[in-house]
């Protein structure tokens, strides 16, 4: 499967030489050791733009990937079904990445494309992938949807997830809607393990 590149980026990603001390203070949220090469990563530079907005935002986001009380797997199936069903190219393909990272195989992709009507999941794993297209269509969850969450997360787990899909909801539209291109390493994982379909893009 080939991937074609993104459209061009409306918001033009910001340059080394560009950096101001806020920029850099944006930057190191994410690219401390073993993490980001700041240089390739379209999403931070496009920030960049816009540090206040960046700085409030990511703080959010990096509370998400890095402190939240979702345990990862779910984390991660609750963010790539979010940016599946919203055709989020670049969060989708970020997240295939970070999935890796983060002990999925990548034979999961496939069926977090179909969601949760496959025998692939564990109970949890399904009711997570329920719960999630239930907030996607319905902003909202069916109190015997809540009470089944409730038998495996706690209190806590419960706000962490509600409030990473709605997340990854901003997230998706936002980067969709400026038009962040994907580095060719998002690209190359794209081609492997397919994405979101953006002809209508």
């Amino acid at each position: 499967m080939t991937i074609e590149r993104d459209p061009p980026a409306r918001v033009p990603r910001i340059t080394g030489d560009e950096r101001t001390p806020e920029v850099w203070e944006l930057i190191e949220m994410f690219s401390g050791p073993g993490r980001l090469n700041v240089d390739d990563n379209h999403g931070l530079n496009t920030f960049g733009r816009h540090p206040a907005l960046g700085k409030a935002f990511l703080t959010f986001n990096r509370y998400l990937l890095m402190d939240s009380t979702l345990p990862v797997r779910l984390r991660q199936l609750a963010i790539m079904r979010t940016a599946w069903r919203n055709k989020a190219r670049y969060v989708w393909s970020s997240h295939l990445r970070t999935s890796l990272r983060n002990g999925f195989s990548g034979e999961e992709f496939e069926h977090i494309k179909r969601g949760a009507d496959t025998d692939y999941w564990t109970e949890e794993e399904r009711l997570v992938l329920v719960a999630t297209d239930e907030l996607l269509s319905t902003n909202d969850l069916a109190d015997a949807t809540w009470e089944a969450l409730g038998t495996f997360l706690d209190q806590r787990q419960l706000m962490d997830f509600v409030f990473t899909v709605g997340a990854y909801v901003t997230v998706g539209m936002g980067f969709n809607t400026v038009r962040i291109e994907r580095e060719d390493e998002l690209l190359e994982l794209a081609a492997r393990y397919g994405a979101p379909d953006d002809t209508a893009m």
